[in-house]
């Protein structure tokens, strides 16, 4: 009886001066065969058994996001402007996190565009109109548009750390169009969710999309884990944290206005369904 041999299978071809040792060592550690060859300015990348194929492309493009290989010799760097170009969308999100922030500030004649809810002040009292009018108006941007709305420096500085935190995480391996998708679907659920949790009120801020981004990273790397969906060491206990105080009303009292648990909540959920539907599509639905 003669042993079978293994079917080597090409998975890629890897520049030469692009040192992946540490990959190959991930490799070693989840007993995937491999072998390589030098062609020209090349290394082969061979696997032993075809159904490792897909798991090491998956290890590689994750691989590569963390270490991007450096250009081949005699050319020059990416600049700052190249790289900000690889997440257009988390870029452009908190751009307009700021401007929201500005508007809020200085230019707050212009806050009711961006409002859920078209507002009018009378003296001391405010009136709404109803969510029902501004869509007979076809205002629908209303549904969107109070994520970019930020109520001091704080706040908008919160939301664009983890915006990019967790943003960077999510375009480079989706795309931005994927992440274009999610962030409106969550922005829609944490926005609806808060107004009919609070009524006619003035609120705002990403956090409800950060919260959702949280929940799409975190069970999306239950069901297709990726290196790059790693979340680091405490930050996930953090965040759970900051929203239990923000439901108890404790960060009420440390801060003016209130906190929208309601946007936060629904984000979570709404990205913690979207990070379920994104990894089975990934793993094919198994």
């Amino acid at each position: 009886m003669t042993e079978q041999q293994p079917e080597w299978v090409q998975v890629a071809d890897i520049p030469s001066h692009y040192d992946i040792f540490e990959f190959y060592q991930q490799l070693e550690q989840r007993g995937i065969r491999f072998r390589l060859r030098e062609r020209g300015d090349m290394v082969e990348l061979w696997v032993a058994a075809s159904e490792d194929v897909r798991e090491v492309v998956r290890m590689l493009q994750d691989y590569s996001i963390h270490h991007p290989p450096p250009p081949p010799p005699g050319m020059p760097q990416l600049d700052f402007k190249e790289q900000l170009q690889k997440m257009p969308v988390v870029v452009v999100l908190i751009l307009l996190s700021i401007v929201g922030s500005a508007i809020v500030d200085w230019g707050f004649p212009l806050i009711h565009w961006f409002t859920f809810q078209d507002f009018e002040l009378f003296g001391d009292s405010i009136r709404f109109d109803t969510a029902d009018e501004a869509m007979a108006r076809g205002q629908y941007w209303r549904l969107i548009t109070p994520i970019f709305l930020h109520f001091g420096i704080f706040h908008v500085a919160f939301n664009g750390v983890w915006m990019w935190e967790l943003g960077r995480r999510v375009e480079p391996l989706a795309g931005s169009l994927h992440m274009l998708m999610v962030v409106l679907l969550m922005a829609l659920a944490s926005n609806i969710a808060q107004y009919l949790w609070s009524g006619p009120s003035l609120f705002g801020g990403m956090s409800g999309v950060v919260y959702g981004l949280l929940g799409y990273v975190w069970m999306r790397n239950k069901v297709a884990p990726r290196p790059i969906l790693a979340l680091p060491s405490g930050l996930l206990v953090f965040m759970m944290v900051w929203l239990f105080a923000g439901m108890t009303g404790l960060i009420d009292l440390l801060m003016s206005g209130s906190i929208a648990n309601a946007a936060h909540g629904a984000g979570l959920v709404s990205g913690m369904l979207l990070g379920i539907w994104s990894g089975k599509v990934e793993s094919g639905g198994q």
